[in-house]
C-alpha cells in the first residue's frame, strides 16, 4: 500500500481520482510530499499516466456525551497540503497523529469538524460509514440518532454521508380511482387501488409517497398470456410458491429471487361496493314546447329499481345510443337482432315508467331527462360506466355485466365458457378491466383492428365500412392464480429475461404495499419497490451519499466507489466536493456498492454462539441471545428500522441512484473453485483487465464477450452477478457475510438464512 502500489492497482481497476488515506500521520504524509506532485486544481499525481490523488484521512473520536461514550469515525478531505498539515496541528493537541493511521482523539466529533473546516470551507467532513454498531455516527453501540444530536451547531457544515452499505418502467399503469393512469402521473391526491394481503380485501388509499429517478441497469422482464411485468430487480412481486398440496398465502419477494423458479401470481380480490335498491336519474330544467311559453320546467329527480335499471344500462352501453335532430328531436336507442332481448328490454322500460317503441330491429325511448343523462356515454368513442355505478357492489357489477355481454359479448372455447367483448372506447376497455376486478374476475385486452381496417356489415346487402377507430377485444378470465413454470416459458416461448433498460423508473408507496398494475393490457396484483436503507430515513435527504473503499490492500481498491461525469468541463477537487454537496444528478452520477449483507455486521446475533437473526426474528427474542442469555449484537438493518419513519420502498426526490457488484477476482474464484491468491484466478484477471481496459469495465461487459475471452464458466459468473442471481448470507457480529455466485441452495448458518441480492440502481 505504498504511492506506486496504490496508483498501480487504481489503474487495473479503473480508478480516476483514489484518496491517498492517513495524511494525518506525519510519516505518511512526509511521503505523499516527495511522491506525488501537485496538479494545480487540487489533485496530485503519481508520475504520467498515473492515477490522480485526493488528500484523505479518517479520524476516530472517543469522547462522553451526557453521561455516555461515544465513538464516531469521521473522513477527512483537504484541498491541499498546507492545509492537510494545519488540520493535523489543531488535531494533535487531542492525540498522538503518529501511533496509528487512523488516529483516536478524546476531542468530540463536532470539534473535529470545527477545526478542519476552519482552515478552509473546502474541507470536507463526511462522517464514515453510518450504520456499522461501532465507530459510527449511527451505529447501535455508540452512536447517536441524528445528525444534530452528534454535531450540535457544525451539523450545517456536513454536506455527505458514507453508506458502506425497489420500480416500473414507464409503461406500467396502476388502476386508480379516477381510472387507469401512467404510474408517473399518479399524484398523493390519487387515491390507489390495493389489496389488504392478509384478507384480498380490495380497498382505494391514498398513496405514501410517488417517486421517479433514473436508472441505467438490468430489469427484471417476466411476460406470459397472463402476466406482463418490467422492473428493476429489487422490486416485490405478490406471489406464492408453486405448492400445489400445501397452497401457501401470498406474501411480497423481490424480483431477483423469483428469476428461474416456479411461481403463483394474484390478479383478482374481495370487493364489496355500495349496496342500494335504486337508482336516481338526476333532474333536470327541460323547456317547455309550447310555442306560447319560452321558459323552462324542472323535471325532478326520478328513483329507479336499481336491477332493472342496471340491466337496461349494460345492454344500452352495448347497443345502445342517443339521436338529437335539428328540429330538436331527441331519442334513445338500442338495436340488436335477438327480438327477445328487445322484448325484453321494452319490458324494463315499460315498468320503469317509459313508453318504449320497437321498429325492427330497433327499440327507441324518447324522454329527455333519460336523453339528457345517457348521451354523456352515447359516443361509441366515449362510452364508458359512471364512477357511481363502478362503485356498487359485486352483485350489482355482476347484473351490469351480464347484460352487456348480452348485448357485445362473444362466448368461444369448447365448453363455451371463453368470454370476451370488442369495442372502440378506451375509456369502457378499462371500465370493463375495473368492473371485471369486483367481480372477483380479471380482463386484459389486446388490439382487434386498427383504425381504417375495412369490414364488411352484417346481413344480406352488407356494405363494406373503414373501421373508425381502434377496435380492443377484452378477454374476461375466470381463474386468477396464473402459475409460472420455467417449464411453461420454454414450452410456449414466454419471456422471462434480466433487459437492459435506461430511462426514468417509477413507483408508488401504499400502506397495504401491494397495488394493481397492468402492462400492454394484462394486469396484476404487484408490490412497492425497496430502494436503499438510507432513502428510509427522511433526515438524510438532503446529504449526498458517498461510498468509499476501505482498503487494507491494493488489491481491495474499489469494492466501493462513487461515479463522476463531468463532460467537457474542469476536472477538480472543488467541482468534485461541489457536485457532492449539490447532490447534482448531471455530475454525481451513481455509487458502486458492495451488497450490505457481505457487512460484518448486516444482521444481529452472537458470533461465539453462532447465532444470526435479521431484525424481526431478534424482535421474537426481546433482542437476547438464546443461546447464552446475553444481549444480541444488533446490526445495521436493526438500527435502519428503529430509526426509518418512512415505509419500504419510499425513494425521496434526487436520490443518487446506485450499482451493486461483487470484486472480479471473487467472480473468477468462485467460477474456478479456487481461491482468489491462485495462479489461476490472477491469470484470468489479468487477461480480462488487459481484454477490456479495466475491472470496472469487465463487470458491466457482455457475457458473450467474455465468455470469447475466458471461457463459459466465468462468463455465467459475471452474468449472475450482473443479472443479481446471487445466493447471500449476511453477516452478523463481526463475521463476513458470504456471496455465493454457483449455490442454488440456502447456505447453511446456524439460526441464520441466506437471502438473494442483485445487481441494481433501485
Amino acid at each position: 500500500m505504498d504511492v506506486a502500489g496504490i496508483s498501480e492497482w487504481a489503474v487495473l481497476k479503473g480508478i480516476d481520482i483514489v484518496g491517498s488515506g492517513d495524511f494525518t500521520h506525519p510519516k505518511w504524509l512526509a511521503e505523499l510530499r516527495r511522491k506525488l506532485e501537485t496538479t494545480g486544481n487540487g489533485f496530485f499525481s503519481h508520475g504520467t499516466g498515473g492515477t490522480n490523488f485526493i488528500l484523505s484521512a479518517e479520524v476516530s473520536n472517543i469522547f462522553e456525551h451526557k453521561g455516555e461514550t461515544k465513538k464516531i469515525h469521521t473522513v477527512l478531505l483537504a484541498p491541499s497540503f498546507e492545509i492537510a498539515e494545519q488540520i493535523n496541528d489543531g488535531l494533535a493537541k487531542f492525540g498522538d497523529l503518529s501511533s496509528d493511521g487512523r488516529p483516536i482523539l478524546s476531542n468530540s466529533a463536532s470539534e473535529t469538524v470545527e477545526i478542519a473546516t476552519s482552515f478552509s470551507r473546502e474541507v470536507m467532513v463526511i462522517p464514515a460509514h453510518i450504520w456499522t454498531p461501532w465507530f459510527s455516527l449511527f451505529g447501535s453501540k455508540s452512536g447517536f440518532d441524528s445528525i444534530e444530536e452528534c454535531y450540535g451547531d457544525m451539523s450545517g457544515r456536513i454536506t455527505a454521508l458514507e453508506t458502506g452499505l425497489s420500480c416500473y418502467d414507464s409503461e406500467t399503469e396502476v388502476l386508480t380511482g379516477e381510472g387507469w393512469k401512467k404510474i408517473g402521473t399518479v399524484k398523493l391526491s390519487d387515491s390507489v387501488c390495493t389489496i389488504d394481503p392478509t384478507t384480498s380485501k380490495i380497498e382505494y388509499q391514498r398513496p405514501i409517497s410517488v417517486f421517479r429517478y433514473p436508472y441505467k441497469g438490468k430489469m427484471y422482464r417476466l411476460k406470459t398470456k397472463r402476466v406482463d411485468i418490467l422492473v428493476t430487480p429489487n422490486h416485490n412481486l405478490f406471489y406464492s410458491p408453486c405448492d400445489f398440496r400445501n397452497p401457501k398465502p401470498y406474501s411480497l419477494r423481490e424480483a431477483r429471487d423469483l428469476f428461474g423458479k416456479s411461481k403463483r401470481f394474484k390478479k383478482d380480490g374481495i370487493w364489496q361496493g355500495n349496496e342500494t335498491r335504486q337508482f336516481v336519474l338526476p333532474s333536470i330544467k327541460i323547456k317547455h314546447g309550447s310555442r306560447h311559453y319560452s321558459g323552462y320546467r324542472t323535471a325532478p329527480k326520478k328513483r329507479l329499481a336499481i336491477g332493472p335499471w342496471l340491466k337496461f344500462f349494460g345492454f344500452w352501453l352495448a347497443e345502445g345510443w342517443t339521436t338529437r335532430g335539428k328540429n330538436g328531436d331527441y331519442n334513445v336507442c338500442v338495436c340488436n337482432s335477438k327480438r327477445r332481448l328487445l322484448l325484453e328490454m321494452k319490458g324494463i322500460l315499460t315498468n320503469l315508467g317509459y313508453n318504449a317503441y320497437i321498429n325492427g330491429d330497433n327499440l327507441r325511448v324518447r324522454d329527455f331527462q333519460l336523453f339528457n343523462y345517457l348521451r354523456q356515454f352515447g359516443n361509441s368513442r366515449e362510452k364508458h360506466v359512471p364512477i357511481e355505478i363502478k362503485s356498487l357492489s359485486k352483485g350489482l357489477l355482476q347484473i351490469m355485466f351480464d347484460y352487456y355481454i348480452k348485448g357485445d359479448g362473444h362466448r368461444y372455447g369448447r365448453t363455451n365458457k371463453g368470454l370476451s367483448a370488442t369495442t372502440i372506447s378506451e375509456r369502457l376497455r378499462d371500465d370493463l378491466q375495473e368492473i371485471a376486478l369486483k367481480m372477483g374476475m380479471s380482463a386484459y385486452y389486446k388490439l382487434g383492428y386498427k383504425k381504417g381496417t375495412p369490414f364488411r356489415s352484417p346481413g344480406r346487402l352488407g356494405k363494406t365500412y373503414l373501421q373508425s377507430a381502434d377496435s380492443w377485444i377484452i378477454f374476461f378470465i375466470r381463474r386468477n392464480q396464473p402459475i409460472i413454470l420455467p417449464s411453461t416459458i420454454k414450452k410456449y416461448h414466454y419471456t422471462e429475461a434480466w433487459k437492459n433498460y435506461d430511462g426514468e423508473v417509477f413507483c408508488v408507496s401504499v400502506p397495504n404495499r401491494v397495488i394493481y398494475v397492468r402492462r400492454n393490457g394484462v394486469p396484476l396484483w404487484c408490490g412497492n419497490s425497496d430502494p436503499a436503507m438510507n432513502w428510509r430515513v427522511s433526515a438524510l435527504d438532503k446529504y449526498a451519499l458517498v461510498s468509499n473503499s476501505d482498503a487494507h490492500s491494493p488489491e481491495k481498491l474499489g469494492r466501493e466507489a462513487n461515479v463522476f461525469d463531468f463532460g467537457d468541463g474542469e476536472l477538480s477537487y472543488g467541482a468534485i466536493a461541489d457536485a457532492i454537496k449539490n447532490k447534482d444528478p448531471s455530475r454525481f452520477k451513481f455509487t458502486y456498492e458492495f451488497y450490505p449483507e457481505e457487512g460484518k455486521y448486516h444482521w444481529d446475533g452472537h458470533r461465539s454462539c453462532g447465532v444470526s437473526f435479521n431484525p424481526m426474528e431478534s424482535s421474537t427474542h426481546k433482542n437476547i441471545c438464546p443461546v447464552c442469555g446475553r444481549p444480541l449484537t444488533l446490526g445495521v438493518l436493526h438500527r435502519v428500522e428503529a430509526l426509518a419513519d418512512r415505509p419500504d420502498g419510499f425513494v425521496p426526490k434526487g436520490a443518487i441512484p446506485f450499482k451493486k457488484i461483487v470484486p472480479l477476482q471473487e467472480i473468477i474464484a468462485a467460477s474456478l473453485g479456487k481461491t482468489t491468491v491462485s495462479i489461476p484466478v490472477r491469470e484470468n484477471y489479468g487477461l480480462l483487465v488487459r481484454a477490456f481496459g479495466n475491472e470496472f469495465a469487465v463487470l458491466d461487459a457482455n457475457p458473450d464477450a467474455i465468455k470469447a475471452k475466458a471461457g463459459a464458466r466465468i462468463a455465467e459468473a459475471i452474468k449472475r452477478v450482473q443479472d443479481g442471481t446471487v445466493c447471500i448470507t449476511p453477516g452478523y457480529d463481526g463475521v463476513f457475510g458470504k456471496v455465493g455466485i454457483f449455490e442454488e441452495k440456502k447456505a447453511k448458518i446456524k439460526g441464520a438464512q441466506s437471502v438473494l441480492s442483485s445487481f441494481d440502481k433501485p
